[in-house]
């Protein structure tokens, strides 16, 4: 199933308004966002990860969904800086699983594959950014 057949959902969204996680989730996924500006080959990054590339159609630059267990599929959608906005991460879940974890596991292992996709940057970079240093 393609992701514009899919239901996507924010952290946000899957713990309610409650929920503890997203502003944290946010926060360790700007600090991640600066080494993402520098991936060139969003194909070879999904293969590092185990994921693949696909396409929401909305004006992303790269889309990656990397299924993590039977049914939880986590997917990263980057957004080059241009002239009007700077550049955005965004992380959303999908997977018929998703309503029965809990948002902390989720944030954890977005964290772990965000933490993996700053390695592939710190293989490939000449000169990455600081903090693939500190994974």
């Amino acid at each position: 199933m393609s992701l514009r057949d899919s239901k996507l959902l924010s952290i946000k969204q899957i713990e309610g308004p409650m929920g503890t996680h997203h502003g944290y989730l946010q926060r360790e996924t700007d600090r991640r966002k600066v080494a993402l500006d520098l991936v060139e080959d969003p194909a070879a990054l999904a293969g590092y990860i185990g994921g693949s590339t696909e396409s929401l159609g909305r004006g992303e630059d790269w889309v990656i969904r990397k299924t993590v267990f039977p049914g939880i599929d986590i997917i990263f959608v980057y957004t080059r800086e241009d002239e009007e906005f700077p550049s955005s991460l965004r992380v959303l879940y999908s997977g018929e699983r998703i309503l029965e974890t809990r948002g902390e596991d989720l944030a954890e292992l977005t964290i772990a594959c965000l933490n993996q996709m700053l390695r592939y940057v710190k293989a490939t970079v000449e000169a990455p950014p600081d903090i693939c240093g500190r994974i």
